[in-house]
């Protein structure tokens, strides 16, 4: 791989100048964004596990059970005002918001110019955000990376002359300083410890920042050790600021904890083990000069970046001293310029932030990542599952990171806990259930307290979603199915067949029932959030009951009963609709309109992607319709639905629709603060961070998986008496994308691909990764071209079409 192809780089000219504008680092627990500042640097630090709020079980409303069934009969007999003010009273708090941790700040003494020179960078291949910078003479540079081996935020400055640089560690929290160790020398150590405190109702989430102290199970408490080695002279004061005299090299180590595990138990006994367990993390690291730990970070990181390689889709693209704010902008403006260059980084952008922001036993990526700044965080900085979370993982099977999923997978079973109890007491169902909102601690009811918006709050499809998003990155691995994932799925089938109920036209469907976030209009111009048997929700139902017959056929044990009475409701599903417009029916009744009908959410084309129940092949007429409701959708959204919209144009085969929205999806942002927080208004900020705005890293990921999307696709399986998968090569290639090599797309099956093409053919070899039955049957399709080969575990075989 050519590491140093301006395809695996970001490139600045200036310190940033909003949090946006700094470059992200992280190993799935720690993660900080660098501004690369050389007079005043900042690292704003965030670990994974800081939330607001502690394990536990929320309580619903007591009549709330009463309130939904209320609302199911007034939707039945058409009242909706009726169903949608009762629903209200289902609300049961808000979730908890997802926090900032502590400052990291450098302020080099005697200086109070702005700098001569800056080049800043972040190399996606090494994970390592750096400056270099110049100020009259004087020549800076400082390197920063978060090591998953070690589980250290590591940073390294040099200086061409002797300088003074004072150290501070500041939060947002409570916190209390002390050093460890002597007094002045080349080394030191800090340790600090903080309370994030508990809400002021412990069922509501909050949307301002107050705090309350609480005992060590009450709420997270954390702690943090700071390791400095320097050749100058390092001062520690009372007040935990550290001042480093002629210095020429300056090298810190960061190592955080907190008391809670993923599952909310209890790591440590107290605040004394706690401390004692974070220093342990740099003890462990004595012995390792930075060398050395970088090595072992870089090797770790290399590991899963170097699995795919995209910078062949510009065959002999060229160096570039251009920094990504010039280049997004130029191609914003040219439209006959190649798009390929941007589109290739901000595709391995998307893998550096899954393989950064998401490893290991760590709560998943929330709305922003592993990244936050602000107390209180848009939306709460927490987990949206009505798209939002789903998106996050997207990317992580077609993009070969499927490790990533780690965490997803163990928090689930804490949502599967409570939503079991929510099932119960709301539904009266089976089997376990989670709503449009939840935090880390897994809060499964429907969020608000009284005046939240049914049409998001009354959504109980969540733990379906997410399931399903898990079963799929399964299905890239290729692995008989684990039993915690089987019963995940089993709980979820058990409500889903328990929700639906029995319509007038015989069909199966769903009561009260919302497309999520939009707005129906009836025949006679009234508004309304509530309906019955939205097309988003029977195609989740479809597409989470058919995960269940899948996983049985790849070696899940399911009980006899539970998989006859999904088979039967499976056969009373309805299929999507076509209205008489030729667009897709959002809604159960061909009368409804929509009241915004370039809405961001395309809820009812979950069936085309990610679902698999509107097929170019299967479902023509479907899948024509669907083209026309994208379409009609327009080009302009959040940042995050135009990624949706690049999946959804190539999976259906249309490489000049996903050209199109891979350009827009593109579109520069202003800085935070300098442009109105928009509902339609989307794009990338300077650093490829997706823009809504504000920032939502769900788009990065989405946009990742489109361009997977369109250059394989394995989503259809081939019936041939035994296991098989079906890999489309290039089904929606855009128009300039005439000549190309990529390698190592993962598809499904514990497949890796790798392509390269020109307008006279496609060689394919592909290699068979992961377990799963002795011989895989693997069918490839070319567009009229079909080949059919057996691959057994291990092996390879390359073809030309």
């Amino acid at each position: 791989m050519d590491y140093q192809h301006p395809a695996h780089r970001l490139d600045a000219a200036v310190p940033a100048r909003a949090w946006t504008d700094a470059f992200p680092v992280g190993n799935g627990h720690l993660g900080a964004m660098v501004f690369g500042h050389p007079v005043e640097d900042r690292l704003q630090i965030n670990d994974i596990d800081v939330w607001r709020g502690r394990p536990g079980t929320r309580s619903l409303p007591a009549d709330a059970g009463e309130a939904f069934r209320q609302a199911r009969k007034a939707v039945l007999a058409g009242d909706l005002d009726r169903a949608e003010t009762v629903s209200r009273r289902t609300q049961s708090g808000d979730e908890q918001m997802y926090q900032p941790f502590v400052d990291l700040v450098f302020r080099l003494q005697g200086f109070d110019t702005e700098p001569d020179e800056v080049h800043r960078r972040l190399d996606l291949a090494q994970a390592m955000a750096s400056t270099e910078a110049r100020i009259g003479e004087l020549e800076l540079r400082s390197e920063t990376t978060a090591s998953v081996p070690d589980d250290l935020l590591l940073d390294y400055r040099t200086a061409s002359a002797p300088v003074d640089i004072e150290l501070t560690v500041s939060s947002h929290h409570p916190q209390s300083v002390r050093t460890l160790g002597n007094g002045p020398g080349p080394s030191a150590r800090l340790l600090g410890t903080l309370e994030v405190g508990a809400p002021e109702h412990p069922d509501a989430g909050g949307t301002t920042p107050i705090f309350h102290p609480a005992g060590f199970t009450e709420c997270v408490h954390a702690a943090w050790v700071l390791e400095i080695h320097s050749d100058g002279v390092i001062t520690t004061t009372p007040d935990g600021s550290v001042l480093i005299t002629g210095a020429r090299e300056l090298e810190t180590r960061f190592a955080s904890a907190t008391q809670f595990d993923l599952r909310g138990r209890l790591r440590v006994p107290d605040q004394s083990a706690l401390e004692a367990a974070t220093i342990q993390l740099l003890d462990a690291a004595v012995g390792r000069d930075r060398a050395d730990l970088l090595d072992r970070a870089v090797a770790e990181h290399r590991r899963l970046y170097d699995r795919v390689r995209l910078d062949g889709l510009v065959p002999g693209a060229g160096r570039t001293r251009k920094s990504t704010e010039e280049r997004i902008v130029e191609l914003s403006v040219d439209p006959s310029r190649d798009a390929r260059p941007e589109v290739i980084l901000m595709a391995n952008m998307g893998r550096y932030l899954q393989i950064t922001g998401a490893r290991g036993e760590h709560p998943p990526l929330t709305l922003q990542g592993l990244w936050n700044h602000e107390v209180s965080p848009p939306w709460k900085g927490g987990y949206t599952t009505n798209i939002n979370l789903e998106m996050n993982y997207w990317g992580s099977g077609p993009g070969a990171t499927t490790e990533c999923a780690q965490g997803l997978a163990g928090w689930l079973e804490v949502l599967a806990e409570q939503g079991a109890a929510v099932a119960s007491e709301l539904y009266g169902a089976a089997g376990w259930t989670a709503h449009h909102n939840t935090d880390r601690w897994g809060y499964a009811g429907p969020a608000g307290v009284g005046g939240g918006k049914p049409r998001w709050s009354l959504w109980p499809l969540g733990g379906a979603w997410l399931t399903s998003t898990l079963v799929d990155v399964q299905r890239f691995r290729g692995e008989v199915p684990d039993p915690a994932l089987v019963r995940l799925q089993e709980g979820t089938a058990r409500f889903l067949l328990d929700l639906v109920i029995e319509l007038p036209d015989g069909t199966l469907g769903t009561a009260p029932s919302t497309s999520p976030e939009n707005i129906l209009v009836t025949p006679d111009g009234e508004e309304h959030e509530l309906h019955i048997s939205t097309t988003s929700d029977i195609a989740l139902i479809r597409m989470s009951l058919e995960d269940l017959m899948d996983l049985s056929s790849r070696g899940a044990k399911f009980p006899a009963e539970l998989m006859n009475r999904t088979t039967e409701v499976l056969k009373r599903l309805p299929r999507e609709r076509v209205l008489p417009s030729g667009l897709v029916a959002e809604w159960s009744s061909d009368y409804i309109s929509d009241k915004d009908p370039t809405h961001r959410h395309q809820s009812h084309l979950i069936g085309l992607y990610p679902g698999r129940s509107i097929d170019l092949e299967a479902t023509p007429e479907l899948a024509t319709a669907a083209r026309r409701s994208l379409v009609a959708r327009g080009l302009d959204s959040t940042g995050w639905s135009l990624a949706w919209r690049i999946c959804l144009a190539a999976r259906l085969g249309d490489g000049p629709l996903v050209e199109q929205y891979l350009r827009r999806a593109l579109h520069p942002v202003g800085l935070e603060g300098d442009v109105e927080t928009s509902m339609s208004a989307g794009g990338i900020y300077r650093t490829l961070l997706c823009a809504h705005p504000p920032f939502q890293i769900d788009g990065n990921f989405g946009f990742l998986a489109g361009v997977c999307e369109a250059l394989l696709q394995s989503h259809r399986t081939i019936s041939t008496g035994g296991p098989g998968t079906r890999l489309d090569l290039l089904p929606a290639l855009p128009p300039r994308w005439d000549r190309g090599a990529v390698d190592g797309l993962g598809a499904r099956g514990g497949l890796s691909v790798d392509l390269a093409w020109d307008p006279d053919g496609v060689q394919a070899v592909i290699h068979r990764q992961g377990p799963g039955p002795d011989v895989l049957s693997v069918e490839v399709v070319h567009g009229q071209i079909r080949r059919r080969v057996n691959l057994e575990a291990g092996a390879s075989i390359a073809l030309a079409l």
